[in-house]
């Protein structure tokens, strides 16, 4: 398995596997700052929300971006993203929270991988793609990212979460980064 699944699992995982799974992703990828959530008291029809951005924002310093997103059916609004990536994108929170994360598409951008996009939202289905983006600036950037739905209680998903992992650009903006 690679981070960026461990991680996915360990935020999907139920309550009492969470701290398992995190205790083991901290110990196999050498993690420093890791630090367990605390419980929310939120009310119920929030728990789940805060539940998983407590998870998100335990996992803050990876490697990887991390983006937690509302449902499809709204837009799928930006809830929280990890440090890693904010610093990596140069938004803060405030700037993203309630976005869609189309925001860092390039103009330019192939249309197969949003496409793919589109169809794992509509199946609710998981899904990799390599995608070319911008950050706040406007510098390009190429990034793969794995896109993955969160199920309630009722089976219906919740929230998506996506994992980013950056990568080398091709081309003529190979040097831009």
């Amino acid at each position: 398995m690679t981070l960026r699944s461990d991680v996915l699992a360990a935020i999907d995982a139920d309550r009492g596997a969470f701290r398992t799974r995190l205790s083991a992703l901290t110990d196999e990828y050498d993690l420093d700052g890791v630090t367990l959530p605390t419980h929310s008291d939120a009310p119920a029809e929030r728990e789940r929300e805060a539940l998983f951005v407590d998870r998100v924002r335990a996992l803050d310093d990876l490697p990887l971006g991390l983006t937690l997103t509302g449902p499809a059916y709204r837009d799928t609004p930006i809830v929280y993203v990890n440090r890693w990536f904010r610093e990596w994108t140069g938004y803060g929170l405030d700037e993203l929270r309630g976005r869609n994360p189309r925001l860092f598409q390039d103009p330019a951008a192939a249309a197969d991988p949003r496409a793919d996009f589109r169809e794992a939202l509509s199946t609710w289905s998981a899904v990799t793609v390599e995608l070319r983006n911008r950050r706040r600036d406007g510098t390009p950037f190429a990034n793969r990212v794995t896109l993955r739905p969160l199920f309630g209680d009722a089976g219906t998903v919740t929230h998506w979460v996506a994992v980013q992992e950056a990568e080398p650009i091709d081309g003529p903006d190979a040097g831009v980064e």
